[in-house]
């Protein structure tokens, strides 16, 4: 075999090797859009399922079979506690949930931008803060009376001090201190 010979062999070798790796990348990149096309179809059935539970919950709540009453109580336990923490939530960023259709509600709304419905804690907010801010403003002016009260306090005895104490000028003290010498000579 010359030299030509085996170059044709090897280069219809490493045609070959090509041709089989393209083979199975097709086949893979085949077989990964078949595979996502599977998990389409299952996440759209799941939907489709979840759906139609829904619906049958919604529509056999009040009675359901003796089968799935304790799903049902589930469901409904579950479903109070997600309300009560939407209104916590919604409680944190000043806003309450729409009694109609569920949507949250800024305060400061007059009606629910979803369905309409009026907001019964429209401006509740308001006179809330104004309260608030009623009581913190009573309690710096408490504070400041107590600051008042005890420099009163405390201010007081030296001002009786000052009050009951005579200014006695030395002219006087000299004079006094004359006639009680001229006292004691005398006895």
């Amino acid at each position: 075999m010359d030299f030509r010979d085996q170059f044709r062999k090897m280069s219809d070798d490493v045609g070959k090797m090509a041709r089989e790796v393209a083979d199975t990348s097709k086949k893979a990149t085949a077989r990964a859009r078949v595979r996502r096309m599977i998990n389409s179809c299952n996440e759209s059935l799941q939907t489709i399922y979840q759906e139609i539970g829904s619906r049958y919950y919604v529509e056999n709540q009040c009675q359901p079979e003796e089968q799935y009453e304790g799903l049902f109580q589930q469901a409904s336990d579950l479903i109070a506690q997600i309300d009560v923490l939407k209104s916590e939530l919604a409680g944190l960023d000043n806003a309450s949930i729409c009694p109609e259709c569920g949507s949250k509600v800024n305060d400061g709304q007059k009606f629910c931008p979803e369905c309409g419905h009026k907001n019964e804690s429209y401006g509740k907010w308001k006179a809330e803060a104004e309260a608030a801010e009623a009581a913190r403003r009573a309690a710096r002016e408490a504070e400041q009376a107590e600051r008042e009260a005890r420099k009163s306090a405390q201010a007081a005895p030296a001002e009786v001090y000052e009050t009951t104490a005579e200014l006695v000028s030395s002219e006087e003290t000299d004079a006094a201190a004359g006639s009680a010498e001229t006292e004691d000579t005398a006895q």
